[in-house]
């Protein structure tokens, strides 16, 4: 049980102490066009993806069930 304890502060402290490195985020503040369309762009994808992953599963499963 201490050992869990522990852990789990550690995992606070570590999280507390990264704050600071995950503000220097050096995309975020691109002056350079493409790079901020490919942010953009980037980010999108990243957002749609799991959605048409499930809604494949779903169109999968509702196929096979007719």
């Amino acid at each position: 049980m201490a050992l869990r304890r522990l852990r789990f502060v550690t995992g606070i402290l570590l999280c507390l102490a990264a704050t600071r490195a995950v503000q220097a985020c050096a995309v975020c503040s691109v002056t350079n066009e493409a790079s901020r369309y490919a942010y953009y762009g980037t980010t999108v994808f990243l957002t749609l993806l799991p959605l048409f992953m499930i809604g494949g599963v779903v169109y999968y499963i509702a196929k096979k069930g007719r």
